[in-house]
């Protein structure tokens, strides 16, 4: 992978080939039971970065700080968070690190004290600057990796974090499991991996049958509003058997299950069956220069289409084939002339128009700054 576009490699290429890469504006929460592992995901992700020249920033609220930047060396700059350091305020650290990503774009920042500050601030005041921090990176197109012990933070903390962050893995006894992937396909999301990490190297390869069953676990128990103890009763089995195997650290026997299956009223296949996809597709915007014309979702299946239109000062354009059926053009900034069959409207930014029978045929834009417009097509 080299780095090029919206996608960055992580510097471990089983990770890279499970995502797809890192992808700007990525913050990666990393839920982790194995600090080893985490330590040397921070790590590739660092000589990765520094190997381009670019710079990262290294958020600190436990380590001594000066190790740190021996050990790390030059292209890293280390913010010393901890209680009675220069960046302890939250204030002042949050201003920090949207600085230091806003100055050296695109921006890679690895914060190690989510921890440390639950325990300064309270549960809510360090929930409270990760939902600040997290999605100003994600504007700026920076890619953080955030340590998050679920045993010191609780699950709670880590829910509410998971609604705000792009990705959610969660590394634990010789597994990985990913909990929230966004703009990924939807066969990556709920996947679980058997981990080794031996000599320095992060192996993963698919655990198919622990993972279908810990995703079908959790799926049920959520449709039917059930607790993990109300499914341990029906099952025969501990609270522990059943969390363990949601989190795919260990299997059920083939009678437990099908006894669960039996009193669930559902068959076999449908208690693994995977998890359906989400109801919707999430397509963003590319954060680099690139075509013109970009096709943000293209499935005819669907019956509608989104392209994303990027017009320079002066620059004119048009569909590159006619389309049939309604057109929608909405101007997101800019002034845009258009041309529908003999009519040329001029348009600002949040007009739209719509062309039912007469074609789009064309676009200009009439400023010196960059115009952007969507095109969207009905099948």
């Amino acid at each position: 992978m080299d780095g090029m576009g919206d996608h960055v490699p992580s510097g471990v290429p089983d990770v890279d080939n499970l995502l797809g890469g890192l992808l700007l504006g990525d913050n990666v929460v990393w839920v982790l039971g194995d600090a080893r592992v985490i330590g040397h995901l921070e790590d590739a992700l660092i000589r990765e970065v520094r190997s381009r020249g670019e710079v990262v920033f290294y958020v600190t609220a436990g380590p001594d700080p000066a190790r740190l930047k021996a050990r790390l060396g030059a292209g890293v700059t280390v913010l010393d968070a901890r209680a009675r350091g220069p960046y302890g305020d939250p204030a002042v650290l949050e201003t920090a690190i949207i600085e230091g990503a806003r100055s050296n774009p695109p921006g890679y920042v690895v914060i190690d004290g989510l921890v440390q500050f639950a325990r300064r601030w309270g549960t809510a005041k360090a929930v409270g600057f990760f939902s600040r921090v997290c999605p100003r990176l994600f504007d700026l197109g920076a890619v953080a990796y955030w340590r998050a012990p679920r045993s010191e933070l609780g699950s709670s903390f880590i829910e509410q974090v998971t609604n705000v962050t792009q990705c959610v893995l969660e590394v634990g006894e010789g597994h990985l499991r990913v909990i929230k992937a966004e703009g990924r396909p939807a066969s990556v999301q709920g996947r679980l991996l058997r981990m080794e990490f031996a000599d320095g190297v992060l192996r993963l390869d698919d655990e198919r049958a622990l993972g279908r069953l810990g995703q079908g676990l959790e799926r049920v128990r959520r449709e039917r509003h059930l607790s993990q103890s109300d499914l341990a009763r029906l099952a025969g089995v501990s609270q522990s058997a059943v969390s363990q195997a949601e989190a795919g650290r260990r299997g059920l026997s083939l009678e437990t299950v099908m006894l669960l299956s039996e009193r669930l009223g559902m068959g076999m296949d449908e208690l693994l069956a995977t998890a359906p996809a989400g109801g919707y597709v999430l397509a963003r915007r590319p954060r680099t220069a690139g075509e013109t014309n970009t096709a943000l979702l293209d499935d005819p299946k669907a019956g509608l289409r989104a392209h994303l239109v990027r017009l320079e000062a002066g620059e004119s354009g048009g569909p590159d084939r006619p389309h049939k059926g309604t057109e929608l053009v909405l101007v997101a900034s800019g002034l845009v002339q258009l041309t529908i069959g003999a009519d040329t409207p001029v348009m600002r930014a949040g007009d739209a128009a719509l062309a039912t029978t007469v074609a789009v045929s064309g676009w200009r834009n009439l400023t010196s700054s960059q115009a952007l417009l969507f095109w969207v097509l009905r099948d």
